[in-house]
């Protein structure tokens, strides 16, 4: 979940155990964010834009193309889709390159018509695996939760009345990508742009050094899992005015116990 506007969304993970295949999203409150992507991906040049009659209010979709790789021998590029339902929006997003965009049209169509008032009605919707918006280390670092969402398997995701989001992302990484992030995550510290801080036993964690968030990973090799935790003010892009790297530690700490509770 990203915010403000608030924004929840599924993921569909690919069969490297990393990164997102399929994106699905949703505004929690009303805003802009249809009307801004459209006008900035109509200009875009190195993509095709296409405005779609007949969904919603109002539907587009883009496909951009890149001839590159990326990681996990995953295609460089994506396809979206996005429709605007009364005050809110729906989009979908599928990472890859040189997706038709008449493949992505029909799984939009299926995410608008089960659009409902419900999505919207209820702030806070977290399952007990994710640490409790009341939880007094998260009340004191981050402040009142506003918004959230989550997912047993791990994820969870909040914003605050001060405008800032937490996300935190637990998943299983297979062998190939164990090994993978294991790599960047030495590359990483050795060029500085990560810094290992204290772990528990069996367990790697490195820290961003960039200013544009409070960012942690995690990696226990004994189980595959991996923890991402990152902390950012939602409006200025950089790590929240106030939050120390103590305070961090402390919020991290009980996100891990909640972590492993979850996932063993």
């Amino acid at each position: 979940m990203s915010g403000p506007p608030a924004t929840a969304v599924c993921l569909v993970r690919s069969q490297w155990g990393i990164g997102s295949d399929v994106l699905i999203g949703y505004s929690m409150v009303p805003g802009e964010s249809f009307e801004e992507e459209r006008e900035r991906l109509a200009g875009d040049s190195f993509g095709e834009f296409v405005a779609w009659d007949g969904i919603g209010d109002a539907a587009f979709g883009y496909t951009e193309r890149l001839p590159v790789r990326v990681a996990y021998h995953t295609p460089a590029g994506h396809t979206e889709g996005w429709v605007r339902v009364g005050e809110h929006t729906v989009w979908v997003r599928v990472n890859r390159s040189m997706v038709p965009l008449e493949e992505v049209r029909p799984l939009l169509e299926k995410v608008v018509e089960r659009v409902s008032p419900a999505m919207h009605e209820h702030q806070i919707v977290l399952p007990d695996e994710c640490l409790a918006p009341d939880h007094p280390v998260l009340a004191r670092v981050f402040g009142e939760v506003e918004y959230a969402r989550g997912d047993a398997g791990w994820v969870c995701s909040y914003i605050s009345s001060r405008g800032w989001v937490l996300r935190a992302v637990g998943m299983m990484l297979s062998p190939e990508a164990l090994q993978e992030e294991s790599e960047i995550g030495e590359r990483n510290t050795g060029d500085g742009t990560t810094r290992r801080v204290p772990a528990p036993a069996g367990m790697v964690r490195t820290r961003g050094t960039d200013d544009r968030a409070w960012l942690d990973f995690i990696l226990v090799d004994a189980t595959r899992q991996m923890l991402e935790v990152r902390l950012r003010d939602a409006e200025s892009g950089s790590r929240p005015v106030g939050v120390s790297e103590a305070d961090f530690d402390e919020l991290m700490d009980v996100l891990i116990e909640a972590w492993r509770d979850a996932v063993g």
